[in-house]
C-alpha cells in the first residue's frame, strides 16, 4: 500500500516473554530490530503498521541458540558458516554460538 510504514505487527497466541508464554505482539521497525512487544490487553489496531497474525505459531523474540556445529574448515559441503548463518536468519535468530567439532 502507498503510504504505508514498513514497520510491521508480529501478533500470536503464543509469544514466549520472559514471564511465560502468551499472547502478544512484536512490534518490529524499518530497520528490522523490535521496538516494543506488547501484551495482550496493549494490542489494537495501529493505522500504519501492517499486521501479521501468524495465529497460534509459537514466536520467540531474542533467541539465541547456544548449541551449533558448524562444519568449517571441514565438510562445508554438508553445512559451513555462509549455509549455518542463511539458515539462522530464517528463523531469525539472534545469535548463535559454534561449537568445535
Amino acid at each position: 500500500m502507498p503510504g504505508m510504514s514498513s514497520r510491521k505487527l508480529f501478533r500470536s497466541t503464543k509469544v514466549l516473554l520472559k514471564d511465560g508464554m502468551q499472547e502478544a505482539g512484536l512490534l518490529v521497525g524499518e530497520d528490522g530490530k523490535i521496538n516494543k512487544i506488547f501484551k495482550k490487553e496493549e494490542l489494537a489496531t495501529h493505522g500504519d503498521i501492517e499486521v501479521l497474525d501468524v495465529g497460534d505459531l509459537v514466536i520467540m523474540p531474542g533467541i539465541v541458540d547456544s548449541h551449533v556445529h558448524v562444519n568449517e574448515p571441514g565438510r562445508t559441503n554438508w553445512e559451513g558458516y555462509w549455509t549455518a548463518t542463511r539458515a539462522a536468519s530464517v528463523y531469525v535468530l539472534m545469535v548463535f554460538l559454534n561449537l568445535p567439532t
